[in-house]
């Protein structure tokens, strides 16, 4: 076989599977077909070329653009070894037409980078509490420096994470006034781009569009729609719990799964010595425990023990004599398997103080954040 006929083989051969790279030592995206209908899954091979495996992790961006009318979708990918597989099924929402795949490389993998802006001297760490659905919550601290900055890097979260901070002295009152920053939430130049066309729906849309031949990719912001939506709950008028939750209920904690026991039109706690009693009361499953070593009384789900939250911060050595039901303005209660979302655990409880909503410095926006994720390897575009 002549060098020049087995050129023209291998050209056919790539042709065939709609691989298309910007450069050498850039991305290489392998389409399975690009011809689609509603309901059908493109599946997606990304590498780069010439591939290493060595790679450090990075962030894959997919920005999923209509050529027609600039409506534009986001996701994002961790970028292992240099090489990723995705499916996205497509919605029957999605209208037929030319649709512009751009794919962006981010040298940075998930990453949270902080700053305490009240730090004071004695502060060298920050404790805080990673929650996410179907994972156990990371419980951990990260350093200070000396202008207050921190970070917590090598995340991998295919959802969005809740991270909660506190102080790494224990006090009564959370004073922490944190920025917070994702370097994937923010403007970044990507190292490699490339861009592919897919086509949704048959007949017209089948045909060339004349807008694809000019189509110009830019990262500036168009008619962005998240994967992920932030849901708004409108009412007329809002009773005295949904005004304190809406105010102080924050990121999994105010997950839909949860029981919540408000105390505004009843004395009802006022009966009972401490929380721990009235809980064993009225909530069936509830037991507690008095330790004889420690003298501490736990609580336990079903043999389980339940995490104690208070004002949403993990509380490992709370003692129901500790807080006086006075100050207790309501609890959620998170039953097993459905522990703030997570499951396999014993159960939750969270208990607002009624102090929470006016306590100086001790806001949730000064303290808690939600970090959005990566995206599910088998994702839905909608």
């Amino acid at each position: 076989m002549t060098p020049v006929k087995l050129l023209s083989i291998l050209l056919c051969a790539l042709s065939s599977l709609h691989v298309k790279a910007i450069s050498s030592d850039t991305l290489v995206v392998i389409f399975d077909r690009q011809q689609f209908v509603q309901g059908d899954s493109i599946e997606m091979e990304v590498y780069t070329e010439p591939y290493q495996s060595n790679q450090p992790a990075q962030t894959l961006h997919v920005w999923i653009e209509n050529v027609k009318t600039g409506q534009r979708w986001k996701y994002r990918y961790p970028f292992l070894k240099g090489r990723y597989k995705v499916s996205l099924k497509i919605n029957d929402s999605i209208p037929n037409g030319v649709y512009a795949f751009n794919f962006l490389l981010q040298k940075k993998f998930l990453a949270v980078y902080g700053k305490l802006k009240n730090a004071e001297y004695d502060d060298k760490a920050v404790n805080f509490m990673a929650t996410t659905k179907n994972k156990a919550p990371i419980i951990d601290g990260a350093e200070v420096d000396n202008n207050g900055s921190f970070k917590i890097d090598n995340l991998f979260y295919t959802d969005s994470v809740y991270f909660g901070f506190s102080p790494a002295q224990k006090t009564k009152l959370n004073r922490l006034k944190i920025a917070i920053e994702t370097p994937l939430d923010s403007v970044f130049t990507p190292t490699a781009t490339l861009t592919e066309f897919v086509t949704i729906g048959t007949g017209e849309a089948l045909k060339e569009d004349a807008v694809e031949k000019g189509y110009v990719f830019t990262i500036a912001d168009k008619k962005d729609k998240q994967l992920l939506q932030e849901i708004v709950l409108k009412s007329k008028q809002k009773s005295k719990r949904e005004k304190f939750e809406k105010e102080n209920v924050s990121g999994l904690f105010a997950s839909d799964n949860a029981k919540t026991i408000d105390f505004y039109e009843s004395d009802e706690l006022k009966n009972y010595p401490d929380i721990y009693s009235y809980l064993t009361a009225n909530v069936a499953g509830l037991t507690t425990y008095n330790d004889e070593e420690t003298g501490k009384t736990i609580l336990y789900w079903r043999k389980e023990k339940v995490n104690i939250f208070v004002d949403e911060f993990l509380d490992i050595d709370f003692s129901p004599v500790s807080l006086s039901v006075q100050d207790i303005e309501l609890v959620k209660i998170y039953s097993p398997g459905s522990r703030l979302g997570l499951d396999g655990f014993g159960g939750s409880i969270a208990i607002y103080t009624r102090r929470m909503s006016n306590r100086p410095g001790n806001k949730l926006s000064n303290y808690s954040f939600y970090v959005k994720g990566y995206t599910q390897k088998n994702a839905e575009w909608k």
